[in-house]
């Protein structure tokens, strides 16, 4: 198989393609030039496949052929596309921190259980905006057998360039920014979890009783003190956030289970921008840093809007 490109493979920003496979055998011959010429160039190369597929590439460039394997996502993280792609740009921030500009490969499968190809659509525009600073190179793996409506849109609008049949590098004329994408197919809504075990409306004269109610909640759940320090802060980061832009007044509910806090934060606001804080903010930029350090202090945030307002989950797990 051929693979042509007429520009450096060392990234100065994000990149991200998209190519389809047929065939298992399919996706290591579409994925394996691709790594070559990463390697060729004394770049890392890190791999998001199944264990069958990194197996599988793995003999047939010879013995480990310096891949760093990531695992797919949580499955805790799998219904939320932003949410997983928050916790992998911790990741790749960390790679490229330690060694440059890198090059990705992300599989996906049919077999991947708890999956709905809105949360892929989800996680694709959000790379577009957790990944925007980072020096990568990323190729999505698709299955034509997921050709679906939505599939298809995910490809289309969220990758600027495309690898053909013949390993040809093409511009993506039907790209769209992340606004746009998610316009057309809007974040979805979390599954519903009942009544609330309590819940407290505030206003920006209340935060303290916020934080104390959040951290009441965290001690039944025996989180060590600095990672329940951390989710009162993130709750509080979006309580914040809520008051200042929902007109003063926020809704708190949260769900005790046995290995995990559940809180959401209802705001009768609108949202500014799609999935915020996954893009890092400027340095000189002193304000909109509330959700990206919310992001960064708990296992799970989800942003999601309707008609009430806005709405943001956030989710502490023991571990």
């Amino acid at each position: 198989m051929r693979f042509e490109n007429t520009r450096t493979m060392l990234p100065r920003r994000f990149v991200h393609r998209a190519a389809y496979y047929t065939s298992s055998d399919h996706l290591v011959q579409v994925a394996v030039p691709i790594v070559q010429a990463a390697l060729s160039q004394d770049l890392p190369v890190a791999v998001i496949a199944s264990a069958a597929t990194e197996q599988r590439l793995r003999e047939v460039l010879g013995g480990s052929a310096g891949l760093i394997h990531l695992p797919p996502p949580d499955a805790r993280l799998r219904s939320s596309g932003q949410a997983a792609i928050s916790q992998r740009a911790r990741e790749l921030g960390e790679l490229t921190d330690w060694a440059g500009p890198s090059v990705v490969l992300a599989e996906h499968h049919p077999d991947r259980a708890g999956i709905h190809p809105s949360a892929w659509l989800e996680a694709d525009a959000a790379n577009n905006l957790a990944l925007a600073a980072l020096p990568i190179t990323m190729t999505c793996l698709y299955p034509t057998e997921l050709e679906s409506e939505t599939v298809s849109a995910s490809v289309r609008w969220n990758h600027p360039e495309l690898i053909g049949s013949d390993g040809s590098i093409r511009e993506n004329p039907d790209v769209r920014s992340p606004a746009e994408v998610l316009t057309m197919y809007p974040v979805p809504a979390p599954a519903p979890l009942g009544p609330p075990d309590r819940e407290l409306t505030f206003t920006p004269w209340q935060l303290i009783d916020l934080r104390a109610a959040v951290a009441e909640e965290t001690d039944g759940l025996a989180l060590t003190q600095c990672r329940a320090q951390d989710f009162v802060l993130a709750v509080n980061e979006v309580a914040s956030n809520a008051v200042e832009h929902g007109y003063g007044v926020g809704l708190l509910q949260m769900w005790r289970r046995p290995d995990r806090l559940i809180c959401e934060v209802h705001d009768s606001g609108s949202l500014r921008e799609p999935m915020p804080g996954l893009r890092p903010p400027h340095p000189s930029n002193q304000r909109g840093r509330g959700m990206w350090i919310a992001r960064q202090l708990c296992d799970q945030l989800h942003v999601w809007s309707d008609v009430r307002g806005t709405h943001v989950r956030l989710q502490a797990a023991r571990t």
